[in-house]
């Protein structure tokens, strides 16, 4: 054991008999003592520095701006486009007013119901614009079975894509959107989610997790939250046609992670 001096800041102690301290080997009293001097210069060094915040707020309040208005002074704000990530000016997100979207993502708003979870993966909005997308069948059977095995009430889920393919677009907006596949939009997106006031997103797969501007992780099932929503990202609903095995324990996933937006 070592014994360290007691610090000008526990001079306090010194008062009440207490010069000294026993502390383990592993301690050296010398950078404890050290450590003690450097704070006790920070403290005086922030206490010289007030003065001279008082006398800049002082010329201030000479000069006609009191701290009253400085607090109360509106901030500007940034206008937004289409595209762009319309962001506040402290910072946060703002959703993307719905007649700044492009056409046809305005009218497959108009054409969704709202809900409390909302589904997408990337080949949604392919599906739900052709009946002859390859895999169509297999993937609208495999979110009915999903559905019926959660056993919601009716109205409790709905689906909003991530991008909208060609077929999407009526023939008067042909040049509204740049291409069929590049016509995905993460502010329109996540935009929608609020409009069809959705608690909760389960998001499957990587690309449409990177669509929606999330990162790919690889640990999945996982949970997040994203624009003051909680965020679920699942496999590739592909994927799950193709591995039995990971649809109980997703089941059971969703189930627990569900319950607090349900409530």
């Amino acid at each position: 054991m070592a014994f360290a001096f007691v610090n000008p800041l526990t001079a306090l102690w010194e008062d009440q008999g207490l010069s000294c301290l026993l502390m383990p080997k592993t301690v050296n009293a010398l950078d404890l003592r050290q450590a003690a001097f450097d704070q006790l210069q920070k403290q005086q060094g922030s206490t010289a520095a007030a003065p001279e915040r008082s006398d800049a707020a002082a010329q201030r309040q000479r000069a006609g701006h009191s701290p009253e208005q400085s607090l109360h002074r509106p901030a500007g704000k940034k206008k937004a486009k289409v595209g762009d990530s319309p962001v506040a000016a402290a910072g946060g997100w703002n959703p993307l007013p719905t007649h700044l979207w492009p056409g046809p993502w305005q009218q497959r708003l108009a054409q969704t119901r709202p809900g409390v979870i909302l589904w997408t993966y990337y080949a949604l909005g392919a599906d739900i614009c052709n009946e002859k997308t390859p895999g169509r069948q297999e993937r609208s059977a495999f979110l009915r079975q999903l559905l019926r095995d959660l056993g919601h009430p009716a109205g409790t889920h709905t689906f909003w894509p991530v991008c909208l393919p060609s077929a999407c677009i009526a023939p008067g907006d042909a040049n509204t959107l740049e291409s069929a596949e590049s016509a995905s939009n993460a502010d329109i997106f996540w935009s929608g989610v609020r409009c069809l006031k959705a608690r909760g997103v389960v998001v499957m797969g990587t690309e449409a997790a990177t669509a929606v501007g999330l990162h790919d992780e690889s640990r999945l099932p996982q949970q997040l939250v994203y624009h003051g929503h909680l965020v679920w990202l699942l496999w590739d609903i592909d994927v799950l046609l193709h591995f039995d095995q990971r649809y109980a324990s997703m089941l059971a996933f969703l189930r627990h992670a569900f319950m607090p937006v349900l409530r």
